[in-house]
C-alpha cells in the first residue's frame, strides 16, 4: 500500500456490499488513491447456536473479502483486503483511520449483518471522523449516469464541509455541481417588515452564491448551478436527488436545514433517496 489517504469499503457478499465496493473503487480510482476493502466477523454473531472452529470462521471471511477485492480490481489497481473480529461499526472505523472516505451499502448479511439504518450506516455516519457513503444496491431504472452531484447548504460548518466534498466529487466526475438551499414556502416578515418575502429570498440567493464562490475560484472547470427552493429540506433535497449521481449533506445543520440531523434530513435522505448519499462532518475541536 502507499501512503496516500485512501478509501474504505465494507463488503460482506450481500448485493448492496457489492454496489459499494464497486462506487468506492471507482472513487478511489478517480482519486489516484489506494481502496481497502474491509469485512468484520463476529464469532458469536456467524456460529449461530452451532460450535464452529474459529479457524473455519476466519478462513470464511478471508473468502468472503478476498471475492470483494476480486470485484474491486476490476474498477482500480491498487487493492487491499482487511478481516477484523467484532462488529463492522469498529472495524470500518479502525480500517479507515487514515483515510479520506467509508463507503458501505444500504443493508448487508454475515459480518455485517446490521448494516441497515439505524446501525451500521447511521452509526458510521453519526461517529465517523470522515465522509461516509451509503450505496443503495438497486439503482432505480432509468437512472441517468450523468447527472449532477447535489449538496445542500445553509451555511453550518458541516454544511461547508458538505460543499467541499461535492466539488471534489463533481471535478474527478466532470459532473455538474447543484447547490441547494430550502427556503421556507411561507415566511413570517411580522406586522412591519423592513423586506418583503421576494427581497429575503433574493437576499437568500446571494447568500447561497457567496458560500460557493471560493469552492467556485477553486475548481473553475466545475460547472455550477444554484438554487434556493421552497419547501421543507427534506422534501427539497429528497426531489433533487431524483436526476442525481451523488447527494452529499453535512450531518448536522441549522436556518433552512436547521433539522439536518441524523434522524430527520440526514436520515431521511438515507432512507429514501434513491442516489448514493454522502454524510460530511464539520472539523472536530479537540480542544
Amino acid at each position: 500500500m502507499s501512503g496516500d489517504r485512501g478509501v474504505v469499503v465494507g463488503y460482506d457478499g450481500s448485493p448492496a456490499s457489492g454496489a459499494a465496493v464497486r462506487w468506492a473503487a471507482v472513487a478511489a480510482r478517480l482519486r489516484g488513491v489506494p481502496l481497502t476493502v474491509a469485512h468484520a466477523w463476529d464469532m458469536y454473531a456467524a456460529a449461530g447456536p452451532m460450535a464452529v472452529p474459529v479457524g473455519d470462521l476466519v478462513a470464511a471471511a478471508e473468502k468472503v473479502v478476498a471475492e470483494g477485492a476480486d470485484h474491486a480490481r476490476e474498477e482500480t489497481g491498487e487493492v487491499r483486503a482487511v478481516i477484523g473480529r467484532g462488529g463492522p461499526t469498529p472495524v470500518l472505523l479502525e480500517a479507515a483511520a487514515d483515510a479520506e472516505l467509508i463507503v458501505v451499502g444500504t443493508r448487508g448479511r454475515g459480518g455485517f449483518a446490521g448494516l441497515v439504518l439505524g446501525s451500521t450506516a447511521v452509526e458510521l455516519a453519526s461517529h465517523a471522523s470522515v465522509p461516509v457513503v451509503v450505496v443503495r444496491d438497486h439503482p432505480p431504472a432509468g437512472r441517468r449516469p450523468d447527472g449532477p452531484v447535489v449538496v445542500g447548504v445553509d451555511g453550518s460548518a458541516a454544511s461547508l464541509e458538505a460543499v467541499a466534498l461535492a466539488f471534489t466529487e463533481a471535478d474527478l466526475r466532470g459532473a455538474e455541481l447543484v447547490a441547494v438551499a430550502a427556503w421556507p414556502a411561507e415566511v413570517e416578515t411580522g406586522p412591519a417588515p423592513l423586506l418583503d418575502a421576494g427581497s429575503l429570498r433574493e437576499f437568500a440567493a446571494e447568500r447561497l452564491d457567496r458560500l460557493v464562490a471560493p469552492l467556485r475560484d477553486k475548481y473553475p472547470g466545475v460547472r455550477v448551478r444554484t438554487e434556493v427552493v421552497p419547501g421543507r429540506p427534506r422534501e427539497v433535497l429528497l426531489a433533487a436527488a431524483a436526476e442525481a449521481r451523488l447527494v452529499v449533506v453535512g450531518s448536522r445543520g441549522h436556518g433552512g436545514f436547521r433539522g439536518l440531523l441524523l434522524g430527520s434530513v440526514s436520515h431521511a435522505l438515507l432512507h429514501h433517496a434513491d442516489a448514493p448519499v454522502a454524510v460530511a462532518h464539520a472539523p472536530r475541536d479537540d480542544g
